[in-house]
């Protein structure tokens, strides 16, 4: 009896189950016949789009490496690694205010007053913060007691 109930109890479960293989057999003979135009466009347009920055993507990854070395050099009072790694990037972005900003403050933390001087300039009626333009004054003005200058630059707020 107990036999006959597990018989019957097998036979249930086979009736139940579908065979793995009639379905992957019916997936795999799918094939995807047409593909909307805009699709396809769109996919074209996304790989142009990756090969055109893929170069761009190395040196945009090593010049924000580069660029917080240089934070990090300057945070530890390294003012010479500071300038070195500054100056690099200043060449290359010379219209970004914070690496100017910083460039010129590790110029005048050590103590070279005429670059720092030079390099403050450049940032002359460019809109900041103010307490950028304020500490950016301040290393103007100890330069100008340490040299006996007057106001060479202006900042504005």
């Amino acid at each position: 009896m107990e036999r006959s109930h597990r018989h019957r109890h097998s036979e249930a479960n086979d009736a139940t189950r579908i065979p793995s293989g009639a379905l992957m057999h019916q997936a795999e003979t799918q094939e995807v016949t047409h593909v909307p135009l805009w699709v396809k466009g769109l996919i074209a347009a996304g790989l142009v789009l990756c090969a055109v920055q893929m170069p761009r993507f190395s040196s945009s990854l090593a010049d924000a490496v580069q660029k917080n070395r240089a934070e990090i050099a300057y945070s530890e009072s390294q003012y010479t690694r500071a300038i070195d790694l500054y100056k690099d990037l200043h060449l290359r972005y010379s219209d970004d205010k914070k690496t100017t900003r910083f460039l010129g403050l590790s110029y005048y933390r050590s103590g070279l007053y005429a670059e720092a001087i030079d390099t403050f300039n450049k940032l002359a009626d460019i809109k900041m913060p103010k307490g950028e333009v304020d500490e950016i004054n301040a290393a103007i003005l100890d330069i100008q007691s340490k040299l006996g200058l007057e106001s060479s630059v202006q900042t504005t707020k």
